[in-house]
């Protein structure tokens, strides 16, 4: 296998006040990612959160305004595309509605929503529902192609509840299409590049192969996408990849390739609502046509804050030295998620 997963062991030695001041010996580790070599630090909490908000009174604070994006609001309040872009002002597939971002920050950057019911909780989301919005987010993205073959870099990317930043409990996904990809999105197709002429092989087909022949951190398949823990997380409870197998650009993905990624999807809602987490982050990163050295994939990082006073998962580590700190061995993970991908 080409995939190199490196990890160093570290130890760390105190004087306990819990035990009369005992020695206690600690370890954590650094792990590097395999393909874009950033190095990560990883604790082993048996960390688990104690119970979730009271979404009632979420959601009712959050209809203290109204929503842009619930029925009876969304043709007034939120914005039309330009008849020369799409003449038809706005996308729809089944319930979900793609509309421009008023508050744009990419050359192409819209909004699609699943539906225009106000709140959907993790385990309400179904299959159609979500292939329905990454459908409607596809014939965006396409439409842009269309308009300039330049802007080939695409994202799908998804805060969902506030710990994620999402600013509207609504559930909304952000589309970005341009010229040039964002930061990471570089970085991992330069790397993926750099690998494939290295060691001559795809660098997802080869980790696919690794993680399932170790089996500490791959959790299965729905359909033609493999899901897998990231061996150097990015989030403080790990990362999940969902990989579209030999699949290049987002542009091409057929309609029950994304019923495949609902379905994973539905699976790890429902294990992430077990373990009262209710946030989280995605992004789909679209690879480019031709180019055989990315491949399709979502990457899915859970989002909390910290009882009892709603401590931010996020902090210096990440922010000011660029490294993750995950509280939480990917394999752990791994063990309580696998029943859910299996069921």
């Amino acid at each position: 296998m080409a995939v190199r997963l490196k990890k160093s062991i570290r130890e760390v030695a105190f004087l306990d006040p819990a035990k009369t001041f005992e020695e206690k010996r600690v370890t954590f580790e650094f792990r590097i990612d395999p393909l874009t070599r950033r190095r990560v630090r990883i604790m082993n909490l048996k960390f688990r959160l104690p119970f979730r908000p009271d979404f009632q009174e979420v959601v009712a604070t959050s209809l203290k305004r109204k929503c842009p994006f619930c029925d009876g609001n969304l043709e007034a309040m939120t914005p039309r595309f330009t008849p020369q872009f799409i003449p038809e002002g706005r996308l729809h597939v089944g319930e979900a509605v793609v509309f421009p971002n008023a508050m744009p920050y990419d050359q192409n950057n819209a909004i699609t929503i699943f539906s225009k019911k106000h709140f959907i909780g993790l385990s309400e989301f179904s299959q159609e529902l979500m292939a329905n919005g990454f459908l409607a987010s596809q014939l965006f993205l396409k439409r842009v192609y269309k308009a300039n073959a330049k802007n080939k870099y695409f994202s799908i990317n998804w805060n969902y509840m506030p710990p994620s930043g999402a600013s509207l409990i609504h559930p909304h996904m952000h589309l970005m299409a341009d010229k040039e990809p964002a930061d990471y999105h570089k970085l991992m197709l330069k790397r993926g590049k750099r690998f494939r002429k290295k060691f001559n092989v795809n660098y997802w087909k080869d980790l696919i192969r690794e993680e399932k022949n170790r089996g500490e951190r791959f959790l299965g398949e729905t359909g033609m996408v493999s899901w897998l823990l990231n061996f150097a997380p990015m989030g403080m409870m790990g990362d999940i990849i969902g990989v579209f197998e030999e699949s290049l650009s987002l542009l091409d993905i057929p309609a029950e390739r994304f019923w495949d990624l609902a379905g994973g999807l539905q699976k790890i809602f429902k294990y992430l609502d077990s373990s009262n987490i209710y946030s989280f982050n995605l992004t789909f990163f679209s690879g480019l046509r031709e180019k055989d050295y990315f491949w399709n994939h979502v990457r899915l990082i859970p989002r909390f804050t910290i009882p009892p006073v709603d401590t931010s998962d996020v902090g210096f580590p990440f922010l000011l030295h660029d490294e993750s700190l995950s509280i939480v061995k990917p394999e752990d993970i791994c063990t309580e998620l696998q029943p859910f991908l299996a069921s």
